[in-house]
């Protein structure tokens, strides 16, 4: 077991979007892991080795424009049938906020899933949209919101 992997959540949520996920679920299992979790945490490690040169790159953008991307995964959680809600931030072209992480109640259908992730989604771009005014940054346009639900869009 590793000793400072609670650490390694943190690190992982703020510098490594796309392993933090990954992260949340095996450190779920910290205190009574299976050779299942550790051969996944084996292919972790041996993943952010091969991509240690990987990163996101900030670049200055001409249009300042909020636009997000919404996803949930209806009961995709093996152990518990809980669904997972999953969004994307963009400032202009530059990623800026994200998000993996289990729902914290039981989603009857695709679409209750997946609007409860529309709804944490607008949840936090109010809040960044309140953050860039009390910054002095005002945006040319409304902040949208893409998702994939057909049930939600109906």
């Amino acid at each position: 077991m590793l000793p400072c992997f609670d650490n390694s959540l943190v690190v992982s949520n703020l510098t490594c979007p796309d392993i933090a996920f990954v992260v949340i679920q095996l450190s779920q299992f910290i205190h009574q892991p299976s050779q299942l979790h550790w051969q996944a945490l084996k292919r972790l490690l041996r993943y952010l080795k091969c991509t240690f040169y990987h990163g996101l790159f900030l670049c200055r953008s001409s249009t300042l424009t909020l636009q997000a991307y919404s996803d949930a995964d209806w009961a995709g959680n093996r152990d518990d049938r809980s669904s997972t809600t999953g969004y994307l931030i963009y400032l202009g072209s530059n990623l800026i906020a994200w998000i993996s992480r289990k729902q914290r109640f039981v989603a009857r259908s695709s679409t209750e899933a997946e609007y409860h992730a529309i709804a944490y989604t607008a949840a936090e771009l109010a809040w960044i949209q309140s953050l860039l005014r009390e910054l002095g940054v005002s945006l040319p346009t409304s902040p949208t919101i893409s998702y994939d639900n057909v049930g939600v869009t109906f």
